[in-house]
């Protein structure tokens, strides 16, 4: 039998926060941190050797450099927010079933039935289950009440 909830802000807020925290802790979002940390040093020592004609701009390094790391961050919680809000609107009763082959997932009146194959990975968050799927950039979230231990257990198994 599948377990349902009804969908507040409140979850909507949260689910974003992983899925947030998910983009921004990907390799190539780490990759992009340690270039910002490398710009954000080098501009940073270059302050005290700085020319007389350079001193405007490499005093504004650091600040470009901080401001932009800021940027991706509130770009991504942004992106998150809109896609969990366009999945699951607030109010809307969604429902998850394991099933032997695949995963229900229903949201209102819609229904996806996922082949287990068709995932990639799986990390379960504090107050959302995320769920790459193969070949694809994006990640599908799932509130992570709708799942019990053993189901998230169960789901490792399938997936892997």
């Amino acid at each position: 039998m599948p377990s349902s909830l009804r969908i507040d802000d409140t979850l909507l807020r949260r689910m974003a926060r992983d899925a947030s925290f998910y983009s921004l802790t990907r390799p190539w979002a780490l990759v992009m941190w340690a270039v910002l940390a490398a710009a954000l040093a080098t501009s940073i020592v270059s302050l005290g050797s700085a020319g007389t004609d350079a001193d405007v701009l490499t005093a504004w390094m650091p600040v470009a450099v901080v401001a932009l790391a800021a940027y991706a961050v509130w770009l991504t919680v942004v992106n998150a927010r809109r896609a969990v809000r366009a999945a699951m609107p607030p109010e809307t009763i969604v429902w998850v079933e394991l099933g032997e082959r695949a995963l229900l997932i229903g949201a209102d009146k819609r229904r996806s039935e996922i082949p287990y194959d068709e995932f990639q990975s799986i990390r379960a968050g504090r107050d959302a289950v995320l769920l790459k799927v193969r070949g694809a950039s994006v990640v599908t979230a799932v509130p992570r009440p709708l799942f019990t231990d053993e189901d998230l257990a169960t789901l490792r198994a399938r997936i892997a």
